[in-house]
């Protein structure tokens, strides 16, 4: 009995940060107007042959020369008005460059914790999903450079300094400490990153942007169920 009491405040507290995450979701999905992918939206990403030449030729209007900096895509406006190029992404407006760098950053980060779980975890049920996680990631992370290169964009090769401060975190942990941990974070990071790609998949100008999104969504919600599995295991 006393271990079920002792249970009941970690399984609310779950069940209070589903419920806002849902909440959260549905609040993002009415700021972009619609919550479902247009029925005339490709699921096809370009093959790499073709890929740049597309991308090209859709910022060709914008007079895309060279090769830029993500960085100078990541301003936010000072107010609410609409913005070619951007999207509204809860309280923050982003625009497709942010997106790529915030995406790769995320992707280096979930690679990171997952090879930290490789070396630390003593569950085999967490080295496997972590051993998914680094395959499906490591493919994520080459389709983001191809988009980023026909886009004339440079990605960090770093990570962004909250996901740099997460891997500091868990890196100093060992054990089921560290399990527990790994396993809420690596939950919580993949409920953002499905709200981050939601919002791109509907609002994207771009359409090879657009359909990475749409395609890499399925593969997030997966990772988000696994880790939820997994973390209640180890609560």
């Amino acid at each position: 009995m006393l271990n079920k009491a002792a249970e009941m405040p970690t399984k609310m507290k779950k069940a209070m940060k589903k419920i806002l995450y849902v909440l959260g979701i549905s609040a993002v999905a009415a700021s972009t107007g619609c919550s479902r992918i247009d029925a005339n939206t490709s699921n096809t990403v370009p093959t790499a042959d073709n890929y740049a030449a597309t991308v090209t030729s859709t910022h060709a209007g914008a007079g895309a020369v060279g090769t830029t900096s993500a960085d100078a895509y990541a301003t936010t406006p000072a107010s609410n008005a609409t913005v070619p190029g951007t999207m509204l992404y809860g309280t923050r407006t982003i625009t497709e460059a942010s997106f790529l760098t915030e995406a790769a950053s995320s992707n280096m980060m979930e690679m990171q914790l997952a090879k930290l779980a490789l070396e630390r975890s003593s569950r085999s049920e967490i080295k496997e999903f972590a051993r998914m996680i680094l395959n499906h990631h490591a493919k994520a992370s080459e389709e983001l450079t191809t988009l980023a290169s026909g886009m004339n964009l440079t990605l960090p090769t770093g990570l962004m300094p909250d996901h740099q401060e997460l891997v500091d975190k868990l890196s100093k942990l060992t054990g089921n400490e560290f399990d527990k941990k790994y396993m809420d974070e690596i939950e919580e990071a993949h409920e953002r990153d499905i709200a981050l790609y939601e919002v791109v998949s509907t609002a994207a100008p771009t359409t090879t942007v657009k359909a990475f999104a749409i395609r890499t969504l399925p593969v997030l919600r997966m990772h988000e169920h696994h880790a939820d599995k997994l973390d209640d295991k180890v609560e």
